[in-house]
């Protein structure tokens, strides 16, 4: 089975004892125990370990663990500030076209995520079908480890769901589900 983590910030891992720069594909056992140290590079953040067991699904505040499928098992991570109280800091803007068009349908921004859809594809749908197509999903991870344009939505039960999308000009042209 392969591991795969995807934080939102730049770090180390300390993974059962060993440092890793990058944890885009790690071979693991479907019954290993694994201890996740994030070590992040920025002094503004805290490291902190998520321990998870027979690839369980998991879901805290800081990280979110499901099995995509029998061989895919992904971990994603969120950062962990210093500050107590007061304003958070701006998230870094997705770097994917998939992901900037889920954040702005997420964050209410319907108009700017249409915008980012080709005109044969605003063509065939509404505003109002470009939010219900994502409106039950909570948590966009894409599949860098696969080539296609890959990505999973999480719904609200932790469940994974394979889609793909392509462009076109540097504008969405099309979003399926994957069978």
């Amino acid at each position: 089975m392969e591991l795969h983590i995807q934080s939102e910030f730049e770090c180390i891992y300390l993974i059962n004892g060993e440092f890793f720069e990058h944890a885009d594909c790690i071979t693991m056992s479907e019954y290993d125990v694994v201890y996740v140290t994030v070590l992040p590079i920025k002094p503004q953040l805290l490291p902190y370990t998520v321990k998870f067991c027979g690839t369980e699904n998991i879901k805290t505040e800081l990280a979110l663990g499901l099995r995509l499928s029998p061989d895919h098992y992904i971990l994603s991570l969120a950062p962990r500030y210093l500050i107590v109280y007061g304003t958070s800091p701006k998230p870094t803007p997705p770097k994917s076209h998939i992901a900037r068009l889920f954040a702005l349908i997420k964050s209410g921004e319907t108009g700017a995520a249409y915008a980012m859809l080709s005109d044969e594809l605003k063509g065939s749908i509404s505003k109002d079908t470009l939010n219900a197509f994502f409106g039950d999903y909570e948590k966009l991870i894409e599949c860098d480890w696969e080539k296609g344009n890959k990505f999973f939505l999480i719904d609200k039960n932790n469940a994974a769901h394979l889609h793909t999308y392509s462009l076109k000009n540097e504008f969405i042209d099309d979003i399926s589900e994957c069978e």
